[in-house]
């Protein structure tokens, strides 16, 4: 982002506060002090609708009152000027004042008074014309986004930004936030930087000859015969790319701008696919040409493409194969510039395919919820991120390959768990109760497994149990993973949800009223009852239940949770099963992302309000198959209610169909289908049934307690890294709510490495910082860039690289 972008947003932004029902006919521009004037050449490629009053040269949108006026009531038409809003009309050297009805008016100007009435103007809030350091200064008010830069304000700053400001509005603002810019900085942006300058020609030589003016040209070109060996005005654009790929001399400098930060030079990619000479054979250098990087990802979708024609062990094997030859190219320039989206692909594909190659088994439901633990999870996992990656245009060809790896694992493991629980009926709260485990049952590993009968679900003193529907054992892990990150102490175990596996039936069992709660016949909803009430267990029946035990009900919309009473506490959130349900499977993978960033703001909440730990429970998890999963048939008069992976029988009717003991009655019997089939046509999400997905479900506590004992830092809001940038060995940085003190710095390799910054810089009060990274041997090390408060907490953490694009 440049503050030419944020320029052209803020004009026309001014259309959409005309407060008028009908569109401005044009935008003024008024500029007194002529401060833009040196911005055209660059402002007309980026504002396509732009005009200027002047001398008549209509080749360059420019003409006298008369002309504007008749361009902009269409009277003469103008093919260049195009864009879906009105034009703009910048009035150099005049004021908005001077447009006024009278002979006040200066004649020349009077065809435009009119546009007083029909337009709007483009000024600042104070009504004065908008000056180049005021905008260039604006963090909020006025526009739609502020370039918010830190500038001096002496004249000598003021008259060099004017001379830079065609060089300063089209700079990265990550370049040019996180210092103080004065008259020297702007001096050293509007001289040349051949390297800067040459890749910014190749984008667009036309352009850059217009922006850089007759003088700066003859430097640049000078400079560019000197050092580069090449001419920008006998030279094309093609002999200069395939400099730039060869990366001789001065040129593998050049090559290194931009590789750090390709997005700002838009037209070379572009350039670089012309530039290879057709037929020739590239030995080495392969990763400088785009156009192989594309004929790549044309070669992975194909083999994609084919891979439901293959075999399951071959398939997997072919996913190995292609991450083994493309997984490299993630780290070449054209995976910065997004463009070699398959190569990404292949990561969790390669981590689907080798966690599918083994399968999940045991004698009993706890052996094999043992195996998913140490392992099974991945599977799941790595086949949510690949949906979750995938482009719109890679959508189905990605769904194809999930669905063809996933589906025989699948199947399998939920035979396997089938064919367990036949011999090794899972627990349930009738067979039996015991204390509930002490706090150290929740250990940072994941050893434990439930085991027969059922624990039941409570609360400690000042604990809040936090129930999300639908949070299967596997998002858990990466739930649990997310916790740690932000300084708190989780751990997780797993349990066994109540069967079948559908909300009705299994959310009682995770309550803390389930010894309340009883099963006498098993109807069409798998709903039991409330003991003595015979009231159905519905989610308003168990929070009374919950208010009779001590427990505050907490609403999950609440905006001030207030301190917490010295109770137990009960709180419901999340949509994981409702997006399920209503998504395809690539659109719920991606919203399952925020979900689980909605759990983590959720008990940071709880945390903050004064409970002393949150307990995460969950009523059952879930089966996903991109595609649908498949399909029994069960004649719908032998049911009275058939479900996806669950069905209630009718009368004494004994269909073909493994039966199973309800939960809550296990004198009353439900019908599952085999495998991961199910009873309906073919949901891509659905639960109910018997699989290890379905039954294993998490069981968390969080403690608002740090590993070594103290509290954890957990207040809101979060200290947040919002973007880190290089220029060559400087590292610029931006952070929100840093804390008063705060300091940030580059470690090497870990946020414990040893320091590899000049020195550790101070965060202003802008949440701004700028650290010069200390020497050269660090350069194509693994940084990991700090945030620390001034009692030495580590706040905030990411890894970097100095080359690495804005992010």
């Amino acid at each position: 982002m440049t503050a030419l972008d944020l320029l052209a947003a803020a004009i026309r932004a001014k259309v959409g506060v005309s407060g008028s029902m009908v569109p401005p006919a044009a935008i003024l521009w008024p500029d007194a002090s002529q401060d833009w004037r040196r911005l055209l050449p660059a402002a007309r490629s980026r504002i396509p609708e732009l005009l200027v009053l002047g001398d008549y040269r209509p080749d360059d949108r420019t003409g006298p009152a008369i002309w504007l006026r008749c361009v902009i009531d269409g009277t003469i038409e103008l093919p260049d000027v195009t864009g879906d809003g009105p034009p703009v009309v910048y009035l150099p050297g005049i004021e908005r004042g001077q447009l006024r009805a009278g002979e006040d008016c200066p004649e020349h100007l009077r065809p435009l008074v009119e546009l007083l009435y029909r337009g709007v103007p483009w000024h600042h809030p104070n009504g004065r014309d908008w000056s180049v350091r005021a905008f260039l200064t604006l963090r909020a008010a006025g526009v739609p986004a502020g370039p918010g830069l830190d500038i001096a304000g002496d004249s000598e700053t003021r008259e060099a930004l004017l001379r830079a400001i065609g060089e300063v509005a089209q700079t990265p603002l990550d370049e040019l936030r996180g210092r103080r810019l004065d008259a020297n900085a702007f001096n050293q942006i509007a001289g040349v930087e051949i390297e800067r300058d040459i890749l910014r020609w190749m984008g667009d030589p036309a352009a850059s000859r217009k922006t850089m003016g007759d003088a700066r040209w003859d430097a640049f070109r000078d400079q560019a015969r000197n050092v580069l060996k090449f001419d920008p005005e006998a030279g094309s654009d093609v002999e200069a790319g395939a400099k730039l790929a060869q990366g001789k001399g001065r040129w593998r400098a050049v090559w290194s701008r931009f590789r750090e930060a390709p997005k700002s030079f838009q037209g070379v990619a572009e350039v670089l696919r012309r530039s290879r000479p057709q037929g020739e054979l590239v030995l080495e250098g392969r990763d400088r040409w785009p156009d192989l990087n594309d004929e790549d990802e044309m070669s992975v979708r194909a083999a994609l493409g084919g891979l439901p024609g293959l075999s399951h062990p071959d398939a997997c094997a072919e996913i190995e194969r292609l991450e083994a030859e493309h997984g490299q190219r993630r780290e070449w320039v054209w995976a910065k510039m997004e463009e070699a989206p398959l190569a990404e692909m292949l990561r969790p594909l390669a981590r689907l395919a080798e966690a599918v190659g083994k399968s999940v088994g045991g004698a009993a439901p706890d052996d094999i919820a043992r195996v998913y633990d140490e392992r099974g999870w991945q599977a799941d996992r790595s086949a949510r991120e690949a949906l979750a990656l995938a482009r719109p245009q890679h959508e189905e060809l990605i769904a194809d390959a999930v669905r063809h790896l996933t589906k025989p694992w699948l199947n399998q493991s939920a035979q396997a768990f089938q064919a367990a629980v036949r011999d090794h009926p899972l627990p349930s709260v009738r067979t039996g109760s015991v204390k509930e485990p002490p706090s150290t049952a929740y250990t940072a590993t994941h050893p434990t497994v439930a085991a027969a009968p059922m624990s039941p679900v409570a609360a400690t003193e000042q604990e809040c149990l936090l129930f999300v529907d639908g949070l299967r054992y596997e998002l858990g892990r990466c739930l649990v993973e997310r916790l740690r990150e932000r300084g708190l102490t989780a751990a997780i175990r797993s349990r066994w949800a109540a069967i079948p596996t559908v909300t009705a039936t299994a959310k009682p069992a995770v309550t803390p009223v389930a010894d309340r709660i009883a099963g006498d016949r098993l109807g069409a909803d798998f709903q039991p009852v409330v003991r003595g009430s015979g009231r159905p267990a519905s989610a308003g029946t168990l929070r009374e239940a919950m208010r009779e035990r001590g427990y505050e009900i907490v609403r999950d919309d609440a905006l001030d949770l207030g301190p917490p009473p010295a109770a137990r506490g009960w709180r419901e959130t999340g949509r994981i099963d409702h997006h399920g349900h209503h998504h395809e499977a690539a659109g719920f993978a991606r919203l399952v992302e925020d979900e689980l960033d909605r759990l983590v703001r959720r008990v940071l909440e709880l945390i903050e309000a004064g409970w002393t730990s949150v307990r995460i429970v969950t009523d059952h998890g879930w089966l996903l198959l991109p595609g649908g999963l498949p399909m029994v048939t069960l004649p719908g008069h032998l049911t009275e209610s058939k479900w996806a992976r669950a069905a209630v029988l009718a009368g004494e009717a004994r269909p073909d169909a493994p039966l199973h003991p309800w939960h809550w009655n296990p004198d009353e019997c439900f019908a599952s289908p085999p495998g991961i089939a199910c009873f309906s046509k073919r949901p891509e999400y659905a639960h109910g049934g018997l699989s290890v997905q379905e039954c294993l479900i998490p069981d968390i506590r969080i403690s608002a307690k740090a590993a070594d004992g103290g509290m954890a830092h957990v207040g809101l809001p979060r200290t947040v890294i919002r973007s880190v940038s290089w220029l060559r060995m400087r590292c610029n940085v931006m952070v929100d709510s840093p804390g008063a003190g705060a300091t940030a710095d580059l470690r090497l390799g870990s946020s414990s490495g040893k320091s590899v910054a000049s020195s550790p810089k101070a965060i202003d009060t802008d949440g701004c910082a700028s650290l010069i990274l200390r020497d050269e041997d660090h350069e194509d090390a693994a940084l990991v860039l700090v945030v620390i408060a001034s009692d030495g907490r580590v706040l905030a953490h990411r890894t970097t690289r100095r080359g690495d694009p804005p992010a």
